[in-house]
């Protein structure tokens, strides 16, 4: 009876549902689209490259103003160890002195103190011929004009008669020149009727946005031998 029981029946040990079910068994590589993968999302790939460009940023100013300061650092020591811009007090004092006389500061100065480079640069800017400075006795265009040689002689005149007058764009580039020559740091700075740099350039800031006609003659200059800084001489002292 067990083994007819046993040989007649024709289902299988495992139902055909049941195989199929087994059967469907997902593998490890098969995409389940219940399944949640985190991903990196664009704001956060941009935030990240902003940071980073930001960081950039900073590290390049860091180190601009660490490249400036040392810069300026050196110039001062170097400056503080030169002689003063000192020149005499006459022409003859100052040719002996191996002194020359700079149109851009308008004083004879010795050669740490000038950037002839600049200087001659600067003769050529003007709006006279072969783009030369003019340079009048009074404040007046029908005044006579002053030479080079002239105005480096004025130097010897006294106050009242050593005064030559130009335009204001003869001002302007007088201050881009000089700002020009402080930023290159070749020769010492002097700054004549001014105690430092800054006083200058504050000058300058003013006397630049004024609105007056370019070709104006405003500017009266003194021709001198230098402007010794507080202590610099002994007998200024």
């Amino acid at each position: 009876m067990n083994s007819s029981s046993s040989s007649g029946s024709s289902e299988p040990f495992i139902s055909k549902n049941s195989k199929d079910e087994y059967s469907e068994v997902r593998t490890s590589d098969e995409e389940d689209p219940n399944l949640f993968v985190p991903r990196t999302r664009p704001k956060n790939r941009l935030r990240i490259i902003f940071s980073w460009i930001l960081k950039i940023v900073i590290l390049a100013l860091a180190l601009h103003s660490f490249i400036t300061l040392s810069i300026s650092a050196a110039i001062y020591i170097r400056d503080a160890s030169l002689p003063a811009c000192y020149c005499g007090t006459s022409t003859a004092e100052a040719l002996a002195m191996g002194c020359k006389y700079d149109s851009l500061a308008t004083s004879w100065l010795p050669s740490h103190c000038r950037d002839d480079e600049l200087t001659s640069l600067f003769e050529h800017a003007g709006n006279g011929p072969d783009g030369e400075w003019l340079y009048h006795a009074s404040n007046t265009s029908s005044s006579r004009l002053f030479s080079l040689e002239e105005m480096s002689y004025l130097a010897d005149k006294p106050d009242p008669e050593r005064q030559a007058w130009s335009t204001i764009d003869w001002h302007n580039m007088h201050c881009f020149y000089t700002l020009v020559k402080q930023m290159r740091g070749k020769a010492k700075m002097e700054y004549t009727g001014f105690p430092n740099a800054t006083a200058h350039a504050e000058h300058c800031a003013v006397a630049m946005t004024d609105r007056i006609p370019r070709n104006k003659i405003v500017i009266g200059m003194s021709p001198g031998f230098g402007d010794p800084r507080p202590g610099e001489l002994g007998s200024t002292e």
